[in-house]
């Protein structure tokens, strides 16, 4: 396969400059609403995507080779240098340096919400469940290095949330 899929997978090639020269802040939200509504349509990518390189299924896939495949798709698709990880069965980290949605240019940067939405709506539908999706670290915002997103059950996802929030106040 020369290029990715048509939709919302080959729209870091196709329209990305579209988003990014969008304004910052005011369109947090609908950048979120729009990557999860593209979950689905990035989770039938994938599994077709996957299917043409392997022969397995993705419930067949052992776990490792799900993150190796999962990672290099989304890198395939543009998306950058992504890497996934799991620390356990019920937290994932995606981690993607070089992330394209760290290129807007209209005002405050704040975070990937595109991508946040995408992730929400890709892994949900894998899942079959809620899941909440938190972006941990921007490399937009500072961080220097990569995009780091954690992926979880909702109530773990806010207790990560909490303990950042706790550690950023002891700081403060």
């Amino acid at each position: 396969m020369n290029k990715p899929p048509n939709g919302v997978v080959s729209m870091p090639r196709e329209v990305l400059h579209l988003l990014i020269d969008l304004p910052g802040e005011a369109d947090m939200e609908t950048l979120r609403a729009a990557g999860d509504a593209g979950g689905n349509a990035l989770l039938d990518a994938f599994a077709q995507w996957s299917k043409q390189s392997a022969t397995d299924e993705l419930a067949d896939l052992p776990v490792d080779v799900f993150r190796e495949r999962a990672a290099e798709f989304l890198g395939y698709c543009g998306w950058g240098d992504v890497s996934v990880a799991s620390n356990s069965d019920a937290l994932i980290e995606v981690s993607i340096a070089d992330c394209w949605e760290t290129r807007r240019k209209h005002g405050e940067q704040s975070g990937c919400h595109l991508t946040t939405g995408l992730l929400h709506g890709f892994f949900a539908a894998l899942a079959g469940y809620e899941l909440g999706v938190m972006e941990l670290e921007c490399a937009e915002l500072g961080s220097g290095g990569s995009c780091r997103f954690v992926i979880g059950t909702p109530e773990m996802v806010d207790s990560i949330y909490a303990e950042i929030s706790a550690e950023a106040g002891d700081k403060g």
